[in-house]
């Protein structure tokens, strides 16, 4: 499946989860804040991302990614990002406004950093490494 197929399917996904015209959901778009979406609609999206694309979203899965390369495996102190963490998470997330990723970046943040484009590239790598689709 092409990006542009991810997209396209991801998009359907979002109208119906958010209820906005497909149209303003661009690949550019952040979900939270840009799109509206709240997390219980992220937990939605995951749901049928998981259902249509016949992938599985780990609770947590750009941190689980993260602490892999991380030296010592420590990502958070108090709350906050350490600066290792913000580094990989600049490399994990390309997709991501950088300059957002700045220290004292908490946690509990990063669900409200993750664009349109973040998914479409997950969907796809995760596809990629399922031999069933």
């Amino acid at each position: 499946m092409t990006e542009q197929e991810t997209f396209e399917k991801l998009q359907d996904l979002i109208r119906n989860v958010l209820g906005i015209p497909k149209e303003k959901i661009l690949m550019e778009s952040v979900l939270v804040g840009g799109l509206g979406a709240e997390s219980i609609d992220l937990l939605d999206l995951s749901f049928l991302i998981e259902e249509t694309f016949n992938i599985v979203i780990e609770p947590n899965e750009f941190e689980k990614e993260v602490k892999k390369v991380i030296p010592g495996g420590i990502f958070e102190k108090n709350g906050y990002l350490t600066e290792e963490a913000i580094a990989e998470l600049k490399k994990a997330l390309p997709e991501v406004d950088q300059t957002r990723l700045i220290t004292g970046l908490r946690k509990a943040e990063i669900p409200s950093l993750l664009t349109v484009a973040v998914f479409v590239h997950l969907i796809q790598r995760k596809m990629s490494l399922n031999p069933a689709n």
